[in-house]
């Protein structure tokens, strides 16, 4: 993918009616999205919290200095950074760990066919948005974001866990085995669940169901990373402190710029 000379110097700031898209710039406005991500995942998900987050009512790990963190205000909103954030996406292209490149994916997954891969990769995680914002719009603008980051920082393949709600894998049978028939990533940048906690996704007895169906049977995010083009790893994984079941995604870039051109305002 080609950059322009001095793409990478232009920051990246996006704006639609009141909302606005930029990336964090301080420890506060990190802290916001921390704080949105522990009301989504934790009181409306029921994630376990540590004791440790449910004193401060944030979600925090140990890789979120790591991260470019992406942030959606509302600027209708009169109040605090915290009130004013209401979306967030944590973007990681492993800058800070040398030789080592150590992502959130590598708890559940073997990626060093990712990290071995030639080309610039991109980390994603813990997107979230609030109740009230869950719409199409503001997906769209987060999407427009991603696209322009992708550009500036010449990235051509993104990836990180995604989750079906639960930990019964049996609930998802279908849409697994259809993800593993149809979307399984090519071997070179195919990541496989880690040994000790792989569930199989390929079942030998099911019918196979439509595309429209398959569609109907998996989560809203799933389902846009399958539209723009992504493929599974080898493997699903129970996540018991999120109640969740996950399948690693792998996106290859080339549709992203394309799909999400550019058509707000840019500061």
């Amino acid at each position: 993918m080609a950059v322009a000379e001095n793409y990478n110097t232009l920051p990246i700031n996006l704006k639609s009616g009141s909302l606005e898209v930029r990336l964090a710039e301080n420890s506060l406005e990190i802290d916001a999205a921390q704080a949105l991500r522990y009301q989504v995942f934790y009181e409306e998900m029921k994630a376990k919290a540590t004791i440790k987050q449910n004193k401060l009512k944030r979600d925090i790990d140990d890789f979120d200095h790591h991260f470019d963190h992406i942030l959606v205000f509302d600027n209708n909103i009169n109040g605090t950074v915290k009130e004013k954030v209401i979306g967030t996406y944590r973007l990681n292209r492993g800058k800070s760990y040398n030789k080592e490149k150590l992502f959130y994916t590598s708890n559940e997954y073997d990626i060093n066919p990712l990290i071995n891969y030639k080309g610039n990769i991109l980390e994603l995680g813990r997107s979230c948005v609030a109740k009230d914002y869950r719409t199409g719009s503001t997906m769209q603008l987060l999407w427009s974001f991603i696209a322009q980051y992708v550009l500036k920082y010449d990235i051509e393949i993104m990836f990180g866990c995604a989750s079906f709600p639960g930990i019964e894998p049996e609930l998802h049978k279908t849409a697994f085995d259809y993800l593993y028939r149809n979307y399984l990533a090519p071997t070179n940048i195919r990541p496989k669940a880690l040994k000790n906690r792989y569930i199989r996704m390929k079942s030998e007895n099911l019918t196979n169901c439509s595309f429209k169906d398959f569609l109907a049977a998996i989560p809203p995010l799933i389902k846009g990373y399958i539209r723009l083009g992504a493929f599974i790893g080898d493997g699903a994984v129970i996540d018991f402190d999120f109640n969740t079941t996950d399948v690693c995604i792998v996106l290859p870039t080339e549709k992203i710029a394309s799909r999400y051109k550019l058509h707000y305002d840019r500061k």
